[in-house]
């Protein structure tokens, strides 16, 4: 069952983009259907010629405006530096930049975003936003998934943030054992379950 809603979500995105031109995609449908093809195209595919033998393809949920959030932000002054320990055993360090909290369904939710550190001068403008859900190991990857955010986002917001779970995406790790990927940290664990974004077929 949890197969067919997989392919029938991908389908309908396929059919969907295919009615579409470029321009008539939503913000939503456009970065979903560049995922795609960023996993789709050999010159792009960050995966090796055994990977892409065995890899199933990248499926999503159907989109749901409810898991687009306006979440409160409040920034983290001289935010303490991190340790993330990756899948690869090494550690990867991320500063702690600020709060976003938000509701679904009527309930609270806060996590933390995150800025690389030392920051990488190419990604002065990028947040990093990872997390866990009760999705985790079950209908998406169990080692959770990421958002990518922008400060310009915030700056240009009032000093909000628009959080879109159907953006959210899994690590390279999810597709292949050659990446040292962040495990997202035990405070941006949601106890609800976030069915948008991209799903996971083992």
């Amino acid at each position: 069952m949890k197969n067919l809603i997989f392919i029938t979500a991908l389908l309908l995105l396929f059919t969907s983009c295919a009615t579409k031109t470029v321009n008539q995609l939503s913000p939503i449908e456009k970065y979903q259907s560049e995922l795609v093809e960023f996993y789709s195209n050999p010159k792009t595919s960050p995966l090796n010629e055994e990977e892409k033998s065995i890899f199933k393809g990248i499926t999503f949920f159907p989109i749901d405006e409810k898991y687009k959030v306006e979440a409160e932000f409040t920034p983290i002054d001289d935010g303490n530096v991190i340790p993330f320990p990756t899948s690869a055993g090494k550690t990867k360090y991320y500063k702690k930049y600020g709060l976003a909290r938000f509701f679904i369904d009527g309930k609270e939710q806060v996590l933390t975003l995150y800025q690389s550190s030392p920051v990488v001068e190419e990604y002065l403008d990028h947040l990093f936003l990872p997390f866990t859900d009760d999705t985790n190991g079950n209908t998406t990857y169990g080692g959770g998934r990421y958002i990518d955010l922008s400060i310009k986002d915030i700056i240009n917001n009032n000093g909000k943030v628009i959080i879109d779970f159907n953006q959210a995406y899994n690590p390279y790790c999810a597709y292949s054992k050659r990446y040292n990927c962040p495990i997202p940290p035990g405070n941006n664990s949601l106890d609800i379950e976030i069915n948008a974004g991209v799903t996971y077929q083992k």
